[in-house]
């Protein structure tokens, strides 16, 4: 097997699961590498957008936490563990109010934060906050460029098609120099090329990959590294989703999978705790 890759948990939390402090230092004090939430501000009543995972929308889907501000209460609960998003549907955020809540996210957890984003699927969604559906893959490039631009520059300006802004100052600064790595979402085509381009890593998800697909994009992502002058070492493949099975883990570090993350359902908090202890039995 490669390398072993750093194994997380990957929670849907709600008001009604496990508050986030416990369960931030439970994945802590079981060994596990690090924490990450997923975000979904608003569901429309109605929409005709096909759910991925097939069916009817989960529950948790409708009730799920702010990542950034549930992020920060595990924060204050850990001193090791990773704080990730998977993922922060970025469109839906004013860059300039992201990119000082991703900052300020850094600077109380200690230069921990790992910022998964991704475009989405549910179309009515991004109707709400005026994303341009067909052009999103764009728009999501503008607003890291401009968010980038908040955390590297003393005086930050952007004049694009989709933001705008005069000089203005953004602080804090992240403690992550030039900034919290970011891992894009999605499939291989698109992605894997965009995380070369202007990310730190891709974040394929379980479901809808295999390793053949993952050591491809790897193979890619290396190329494109190594074309821009990068070190392929660097890139992060964080895997949304994994059997827990050791196994199974060894056949994607192997493909070239950095991180595993492991999907907590919406649960109790006895329930939970109890999950947890299992996968780690099994897994670590």
């Amino acid at each position: 097997m490669s390398q072993p890759p750093k194994l997380g948990v990957m929670m849907f939390a709600t008001c009604t699961t496990m508050p986030l402090p416990r369960l931030a230092e439970r994945v802590e004090a079981l060994g596990f590498e690090s924490l990450f939430l997923p975000e979904h501000p608003v569901i429309p009543e109605r929409f005709e957008s096909e759910y991925p995972g097939g069916g009817p929308l989960p529950d948790e889907y409708r009730m799920m936490v702010d990542p950034y501000v549930g992020l920060a209460a595990a924060a204050g609960a850990t001193r090791r563990i990773r704080l990730g998003t998977s993922i922060s549907l970025i469109l839906e955020r004013r860059p300039l109010l992201a990119a000082k809540a991703i900052a300020t996210l850094d600077r109380v957890s200690h230069g921990r934060v790992v910022l998964g984003i991704g475009s989405g699927w549910l179309r009515e969604e991004g109707d709400v906050f005026n994303v341009d559906w067909d052009r999103r893959g764009a728009q999501m490039r503008e607003f890291v460029a401009a968010m980038k631009a908040c955390w590297t520059d003393e005086v930050s300006s952007f004049n694009g098609r989709y933001v705008r802004f005069p000089e203005v100052i953004v602080e804090p600064k992240p403690v992550q120099r030039p900034h919290p790595p970011i891992l894009i979402a999605g499939e291989l085509a698109l992605a894997a090329g965009r995380a070369a381009e202007w990310g730190n890593g891709w974040m394929p998800r379980y479901l809808w990959s295999t390793p053949e697909m993952v050591e491809d994009g790897r193979r890619r992502m290396e190329e494109a590294w190594r074309e821009r002058g990068r070190d392929p070492s660097t890139i992060d493949i964080t895997l949304f989703g994994c059997r827990r099975d050791r196994a199974e883990i060894a056949r994607w570090a192997d493909a070239g999978v950095t991180r595993i993350l492991f999907v907590l359902p919406m649960e109790d908090e006895a329930g939970t705790v109890a999950r947890l202890g299992r996968i780690a039995e099994r897994v670590m």
